[in-house]
């Protein structure tokens, strides 16, 4: 019984000191400062999706783009509050969405279920004089008929 137990509490210790090993070598690859550039970028990219995943089933992180923007985390408060990104319902409500998705929509990113409304919000923040030729790009980036959109 005696044995049992002293094997018990040395896997235990073993465990422990093998935990902290792995702990520590975790700790030094997430010091930034000795990351190279593709290591950083990789960590922004898990940190940003760790981000979104945490504020989109509560509705807090609701994009007009294909892939969500990063802007409204960056902004915020100046965009949203709390990494709020509301730019799919800025979109639907005539509105400007943030800088990242204005630029991203005029490359053709943006979700393109909303592209009847592409223009008539990004032409909130740019000036109505420009709607036809956002409406010209919205056409040719997502086929979008120019009678169609708003």
């Amino acid at each position: 019984m005696d044995e049992t137990i002293l094997k018990i509490l040395t896997a235990g210790i073993m465990g422990i000191f093998i935990g902290s090993l792995f702990t520590m070598a975790f700790m030094q690859d997430h010091n930034m400062e000795d990351m190279n550039t593709d290591a950083k970028r990789t960590e922004f990219i898990e940190l940003k999706e760790s981000i979104q995943g945490d504020l989109m089933p509560n509705t807090k992180y609701r994009c007009c783009l294909e892939k969500a923007c990063t802007y409204c985390i960056e902004k915020t408060p100046g965009h949203g509050e709390d990494a709020v990104c509301d730019c799919l319902a800025d979109i639907l409500n005539g509105v400007h969405p943030c800088g990242e998705c204005i630029g991203e929509i005029l490359e053709g990113h943006g979700n393109p279920l909303l592209a009847e409304y592409f223009a008539r919000a990004i032409a909130e923040k740019v000036g109505e004089a420009h709607k036809e030729t956002l409406k010209q790009i919205i056409f040719e980036k997502y086929e979008f008929p120019l009678k169609d959109q708003l």
